[in-house]
Parts: C-alpha cells; sequence; structure tokens
C-alpha cells in the first residue's frame, strides 16, 4: 500500500503537531471577549465565559454559529493533500459569516486509489487546522466539527474499526461497548474532531430497514444499556461531545425504506421509542443530539414543537444541542410539502422547536434567510440567544473556546498525545474481543454420519486435519464483514481498504492444514460465469442448479465439512433500501445443493446488517453461526468459534423472523397479536435472546425477595443459580423479564427484558445472580407530552421470567417463572 505519509509517526512530527494545533486554538474566541476578560485568568465559570461572548456577538455571529456545513464545500475535489485541498478563499467567506460547525468526511472513493484509505490523524489535524488559521484571520469564534462515527474512527487511517453496533448488541456486554465508545472518541480526538455522531438509540421495530446493523437492536432496556455506555466511553475523556439519534422514530418507517414515515402511538413513543434517549439523557449526560429524518404520524420532526420542546426539551430534560440531520430544514420543502418555500420553513422551525443547528450540504442562503426573519421581528432574538448559548457551552466544555495562549496549548497537547494510540495493539484486542463475543450460535447438530459409540457435535472442529472447504461470496474479503459507515460512507468492497485483520478463509487458514477455497456464488447470488439468464445446454434444455455448482459439489463431496458463507453487500441509508427481506434466491439455493451432499457436514456462515429471510434454506445444514457486521476482528473471530479457541456467547439482540407475513413483530408485541387460525405465538426462525454455547448452564432456584410490592416506591429482589454443567468454560447472558398478566389502561406485552448480566464460568462454576427491580419495571408512561412523565404502576399480578424462552402459563408449569402482585 502506497502512502504519502509514514502511518508509524516520529516523535518529530507530534512534536510539529503540537505546536500547530495550538496555534489553530489560538483564534480563541473573539478580540472582544478577550478584552473583557484578562489573559489567563482561569476562574470564569463557563458558563460565565458563554454569557460574555454571546453578549459580545452581532447578529450575523449568531446566525452562523447555528450554521454547519458539508466540509466538502469549502474543499476543491479530488486533491488528496490535507491542505491543498482547502480552497481558502470559500473558508474566508464562511469564517467572516461566523459558521460554526463543519461536518462530513473530505474524501471519497474516487481520491485514494492503491488501498489508501481516509487521512492519519496527522493529516487530519493539519487540515482541520488550516481551516482553523484562516478563522483565527478573521478573528472568528472556532468552529466544531462532527463526523459519523458508527464504530471506530473509520475515517481516520490505520484507527481500529470495531463491530457494528448491532454486533456489540449481540455481545449483551455493555463494557465492551463504552470500549467502543471511549476509544472511537480517543481516536477522533487525535485527529482533531471533538464531536461524535453516535449512538444511534432508535429500536429495530422494522428488519427491513436499512440502519438496523446502527441500532443496539430491538428491546428498549437492551439499546438503553449499550447506549449509555457507548456514551459513557465517548465522553470519558472530557475532550470529546457523544450525540445521541435520531430523535425520534426514525427506526419504524412504515414501508421499511429509509426515511418514510412513521405512525407510531404516544404509548408506543414514550414507553418503546423513548426509553433510550431518557437514558442517554438521566444516566449518559449525553452532551448533544440529532432530531431524525422522518415525520411521525405525519409531523415531521425537524418542525414538531410536541416532538422537540414539549418531549426532548420539557419531558426528558435535555439541555444540550440540536443539530439538525443533512439538509432536514429544505426537506420541509422538498420532501413533506408542510411549507411553500425554505424562508417558511426556517420561520416554522424556528418558533415551533428548540433547534440549534442547522446542517446544510451547502450554505442554501440559510444564513441571509434567517437574517431576514430576525430583521423582520419574525422570531424573537432571544430564540437565537438561546440556541447560541447551547453551541458555545458545548465549545467551551470541550476546550474549543480557550482563554489563554497556556490553556489553549495545554489543551492541544492532551489531544496530540492520543496520536501514538491509534491502532494500537490495546485497542485492536478490544475490538477481537467485542467481535469474539459477537458471534451467535443459531444451530449445532450432530457430525454425519453420526457415530453411536462416541457421538459429536459439528462445533467446534477439533482436528487441524480436517478437510474444509471454505465457500460464497463472504467467505474471502473483509469489507463485506463491515457493511456501510466503514471507510466512506457506503462501505467498501475492497478488502485491501480494510487496515487490519482476515478474512475468514485466511483465519481458517492459519488453524488448519486442508483448506480449499472457491466461491461459487457472488454476492447476488449468481454462479461462477453464470450468464444472468437461465442457461441452456447444447439441446437447448435449462441446466439445473447442480450443474451450476458442479466445481463445488465435487469440493464439498471432497471435504468433511463445508463452510458456506453468505450474507449482504455494504450499503448505508437509502441505497439500503430492498423490496424483500430474502436473501438473494441463488444463494438459498447455494446453501440448499450443498446440503443435499450427505458425505459433508454444512456449516453455514450469515454475516447482514439485518436479519434476512432464508426461506428453510437451513433445514438440512448442520450447523449456523451468525454475525452482524463484525468487521476487521470477524474474520478472525468466525475462525476462533469454529475452531473451539472461542467459545460463542453471543446472543440475538432482536427477533429473527421466519416470513415476510412475520416481520413486523418483536418479541414484546401485545398479548392480542394472533397468528393463523390457531392464535398462537407468531413463528421466527430464532427468537430474541437466542444462542447458544459449546458448554451448558442450569438455571435453578429463582427466587423472589417479597410476593407483594408497592407499586409506587417498593423494589424487588430477584437472584437465580447458574451452573455450568459442561466440560469447558463457556459465558452466559442470564436475563430477566417482566410480564403483567392484565392491564386495565391497555393490552399488555408479553414480556419485557428488565435487567441482564454476563457471567462467565468454569466448568462446575455456580453463580448466584442478583437483580434488583424498582417501581419503573412493572409501570408505563401514560400517553401525555409536554407536562413532564407520568407514570403508572397498576394493581395485579406480574411475573418474572428468567431465561429468554421461558414462558408462564398456568398448563405448563416452568420452574424459571415466579410471580409478585403490586398492591
Amino acid at each position: 500500500m502506497i502512502l504519502r505519509y509514514v502511518v508509524l509517526i516520529s516523535s518529530a512530527i507530534i512534536a510539529w503537531s503540537v505546536l500547530y494545533i495550538a496555534q489553530m486554538h489560538n483564534t480563541l474566541i473573539s478580540p472582544v471577549a478577550l478584552q473583557e476578560k484578562a489573559v489567563g485568568d482561569d476562574t470564569i465559570s463557563i458558563d460565565e465565559q458563554v454569557e460574555k461572548l454571546l453578549q459580545s456577538m452581532t447578529l450575523a455571529q449568531k446566525v452562523g454559529q447555528m450554521t454547519q456545513i458539508d466540509v466538502s464545500d469549502v474543499l476543491y475535489g479530488k486533491s488528496r493533500d490535507p491542505v491543498l485541498a482547502i480552497n481558502r478563499a470559500r473558508v474566508a467567506v464562511y469564517a467572516k459569516l461566523g459558521i460554526g460547525s463543519y461536518f462530513n468526511s473530505p474524501f471519497d472513493a474516487t481520491i485514494h486509489p492503491h488501498g489508501r484509505t481516509g487521512w492519519t490523524a496527522t493529516e487530519w489535524r493539519m487540515f482541520l487546522g488550516s481551516i482553523q488559521a484562516i478563522y483565527k484571520e478573521h478573528n472568528a469564534i472556532p468552529f466544531i466539527y462532527g463526523i459519523d462515527t458508527t464504530h471506530g474512527a473509520n475515517y481516520v487511517q490505520n484507527a481500529t474499526i470495531f463491530p457494528q453496533p448491532l454486533a456489540t448488541a449481540s455481545t449483551f456486554n455493555p463494557e465492551l461497548a463504552h470500549a467502543m465508545g471511549r476509544i472511537e472518541a480517543k481516536d477522533s480526538i487525535a485527529a482533531g474532531i471533538p464531536w461524535i455522531f453516535s449512538p444511534v438509540l432508535g429500536i429495530a421495530m422494522q428488519p427491513k430497514w436499512s440502519r438496523v446493523y446502527e441500532t443496539f437492536g430491538e428491546d428498549p432496556y437492551l439499546v438503553s444499556q449499550m447506549g449509555v455506555a457507548v456514551i459513557r466511553g465517548i465522553q470519558s475523556l472530557n475532550l470529546s461531545a457523544a450525540c445521541m439519534k435520531h430523535f425520534i422514530g426514525y427506526s419504524n418507517p412504515t414501508s421499511g425504506n429509509d426515511r418514510a414515515d412513521s405512525v407510531i402511538t404516544d404509548f408506543e413513543l414514550l414507553n418503546y421509542y423513548a426509553p433510550p434517549f431518557i437514558a442517554a439523557v438521566r444516566d449518559g449526560n449525553v452532551l448533544s443530539a440529532m432530531e431524525t429524518y422522518t415525520s411521525v404520524n405525519g409531523d415531521p420532526v425537524v418542525q414538531s414543537r410536541k416532538l422537540l420542546v414539549d418531549l426532548l426539551r420539557n419531558d426528558i430534560q435535555f439541555d444540550g444541542l440540536l443539530v439538525s440531520d443533512d439538509d432536514e430544514i429544505h426537506r420541509l420543502v422538498a420532501e413533506h410539502h408542510v411549507a411553500r418555500n425554505e424562508l417558511e420553513a426556517l420561520e416554522m422551525v424556528m418558533n415551533h422547536t428548540s433547534l440549534d443547528m442547522n446542517m446544510v450540504s451547502e450554505k442554501h442562503r440559510s444564513t441571509s434567510l434567517l437574517s431576514k426573519l430576525i430583521n423582520a421581528s419574525h422570531i424573537p432574538t432571544s430564540r437565537l440567544d438561546d440556541s447560541v448559548r447551547r453551541i458555545l457551552k458545548l465549545k467551551a466544555s470541550l476546550g474549543l473556546l480557550p482563554t489563554s495562549e497556556s490553556e489553549a496549548a495545554k489543551h492541544a497537547t492532551i489531544t496530540s498525545n492520543h496520536l501514538t494510540s491509534v491502532g494500537s495493539q490495546e485497542d485492536l484486542q478490544l475490538a477481537q474481543t467485542t467481535a469474539d463475543e459477537s458471534i451467535i450460535l443459531l444451530k449445532n447438530k450432530m457430525q454425519e454420519p453420526i457415530d453411536a459409540v462416541n457421538p459429536k457435535l459439528v462445533l467446534p472442529i477439533i482436528d487441524p486435519n480436517s478437510k474444509i472447504f471454505i465457500t460464497g461470496p463472504l467467505a474471502h474479503n473483509k469489507a463485506y464483514l463491515c457493511g456501510g459507515w466503514t471507510v466512506y460512507w457506503q462501505g467498501t468492497d475492497d478488502s485491501d481498504q480494510i487496515p487490519h485483520g482476515l478474512t475468514i478463509k485466511e483465519a481458517l487458514e492459519a488453524r488448519f492444514k486442508n483448506v480449499v477455497h472457491h466461491e461459487g456464488v457472488d454476492i447476488d447470488g449468481y454462479a461462477d460465469g453464470e450468464v444472468r439468464a437461465p442457461i441452456a445446454d447444447e439441446e437447448e434444455n435449462i441446466l439445473t442448479l447442480s450443474a451450476k455448482y458442479n466445481t463445488s459439489l465435487a469440493r464439498a463431496a471432497a471435504a468433511d465439512y463445508t463452510i458456506v458463507v453468505v450474507g449482504e453487500a455494504p450499503y448505508a441509508e437509502k441505497s439500503g433500501d430492498i423490496d424483500d427481506l430474502t436473501l438473494p434466491q441463488g444463494q438459498l439455493d447455494y446453501i440448499t445443493t450443498l446440503s443435499s451432499v450427505k458425505s459433508t457436514n454444512v456449516i453455514v456462515v450469515i454475516i447482514a446488517g439485518r436479519p434476512r429471510l432464508l426461506a428453510k434454506s437451513l433445514a438440512n445444514v448442520q450447523a449456523v453461526l451468525l454475525s452482524f457486521l463484525p468487521c476487521e476482528a470477524g474474520g478472525e473471530a468466525i475462525a476462533k468459534v469454529i475452531a473451539g479457541d472461542v467459545n460463542p456467547s453471543g446472543r440475538l439482540p432482536l427477533t429473527y423472523p421466519s416470513s415476510t407475513g412475520h416481520i413486523h413483530v418483536p418479541y414484546f408485541h401485545r398479548m392480542n397479536i394472533a397468528c393463523k387460525e390457531s392464535f398462537s405465538e407468531c413463528p421466527v426462525e430464532w427468537p430474541f435472546g437466542s444462542g447458544l454455547s459449546y458448554t451448558t448452564f442450569k438455571y435453578d432456584n429463582l427466587t423472589l425477595s417479597e410476593w407483594r410490592v408497592n407499586k409506587e416506591n417498593g423494589t424487588l429482589g430477584v437472584q437465580v443459580a447458574v451452573t455450568n454443567t459442561g466440560t469447558r468454560a463457556g459465558k452466559e447472558v442470564v436475563m430477566l423479564f417482566v410480564s403483567q398478566k392484565v392491564r386495565h389502561f391497555s393490552v399488555p406485552e408479553t414480556k419485557m427484558l428488565r435487567r441482564f448480566k454476563k457471567i462467565d464460568l468454569p466448568p462446575g462454576g455456580v453463580e448466584i445472580v442478583h437483580f434488583e427491580l424498582t417501581s419503573e419495571d412493572w409501570s408505563y408512561y401514560a400517553p401525555q407530552i409536554g407536562n413532564g412523565f407520568q407514570s403508572v404502576a397498576e394493581e395485579g399480578l406480574f411475573h418474572v421470567l428468567i431465561k429468554h424462552d421461558t414462558t408462564c402459563n398456568s398448563v405448563k408449569k416452568n420452574s424459571m417463572c415466579a410471580h409478585f402482585h403490586v398492591v
């Protein structure tokens, strides 16, 4: 790989970078503000500093602070040089306007040939420092730079790229989510980027949606716990701000297509969609938020007083910076059709909501339009002051408004100290551990032919001399393991652009002596060399699938194990829209054809960003592994699980549907959802929480501390004993659900996850797992918005359920079901 700059940064470059960034920070705030405060006076509070600066600002400066521009608008296009790429004249114009923020990646695939991906952290600092220097020339307030960072600082060359959030959620390990947040923030800080557009806190209610992999699954409690962990990780160094997104309802588009309208009742909005955002504010102290592209019940979120003031500001009590998503005000005219022109749209947003910053692809006259509205008294200046105050407070809290040269130099030194740790072995190991724990084993049958004396499960494969045939479109491609938001917005299909790790094929070859590879079918399901139409022989007979797969069938017949790796190509946002959740038919046919070979044990590995339907193609395979985009550590993680170096401990963070008719039914659906004539549970491929292990666990002695609890302030202790009854160490996710037998207000959910804990037990090991429930766990929010949350606890019978597959009914008793009464 040819690089213009050496990845391993020398101490001389680091020293230069410290000086350069110190100069960048010496843009300070503005000459007026500096005159009001003695240089070197470090006793003034952030609030006082912000208030003094705010009072010194002109209307134009305030309007500029509320504008965020795509950085591509100040670039010369295809230049790879981080300084020469800058259109200095355009930056100067924006500096004079006081533009407060820039966002996005400054490069695309066309300017990085030869496997070059992104800029090094030092190059990023040069780029941002050069722009800040132009701001200094015009006495402008320093800007804040924001970027989408969903699973590592993937736009920083050589940074560690973690598994996608959905894969991280599969670990059920908040400590690993915290590590991901901390490392992506650390690497971004090293690059001079303090604003992290992460995490996504939507609950994945619509499996077709192209952003499912950016979420932490379908369960509100799981999303809350993992989301708070990421936020705390991002903000743990006190140098960067997390940005919870997308507020609110974005994750349930009615059609399944990205940015489609959502139809959500207020009860569902408050009890399913809002809890992760509530937790982010109350438990994560998140510093910023981003609203969503969509409308909820026909009300575009970006102009919704109900959602952005009544719910977000008043009920949730979020007091941080609120930024729009890309071009949202313009979309009120072009997409939502609720405003005649952009001036009217801007007036609606400013008067209806508490939006602080307008993200725009280019200036779009937004600054002049806002000034026009203020001057015409259509918007009170106090509305501007409220937003600018929040913007300046965020900048000051992150050290972007230093009050002295020494403070600027100190901040530059602290941030540059992270340069040498970008892509460190410690970081890579944490990503590897996350990938290891994200792999979900969903099927593991006995090896065929079955040994009557010593039957063995197919996985793990212990014998290093086993003959292995690995095939499928994702078997030998690291990029396909990563998905979108990796190197580029839409991801990449080029393995060479993924900085670390091995493909699944390469990782297996490092462990087994006899590995044969043949792709067999491509990502669209077409066989090798297949004309994309039916193939006929010389007599014009259509060839069978077996004829198309002759090479693969022969290699499968000669192998002890055939590993078929299927899944999706990378995508992000709208480009990931699909008409059918089913995997490409060619991939399914390929699995079915290979599983007809009786002399081999077929193991299917599914790599996808959402639960793609499998159409019964797995009926005759012996084992199934699933990972929701483990990225660069994924090849090694999957090989480790196959070889038994890692005991799989991933669990499904969402319901995996089995048919198109049931793709919109989460595990916590209302009790009166009826499937077919039996009125039974809707069939699924695998339920929420599923996941097998190479060992076995026994649960017993479920006990509750009380059988009657006060509905308003009661607490309930729960404990259960978990024993590893197998022959090897293993990790188990102990899940606790609560179910309400009768709810007078509305039909209750089947059950809701309220607690979980991941434990690690040696063979024969026992752990008494303790949980404590509070009134929040048997209450719901009344569906009213704007007057503060009204928590309601109804008296009656409730159940505690341990394990994901536990049910409580009077017909079949279950030792992992206990009941209590709320009084």
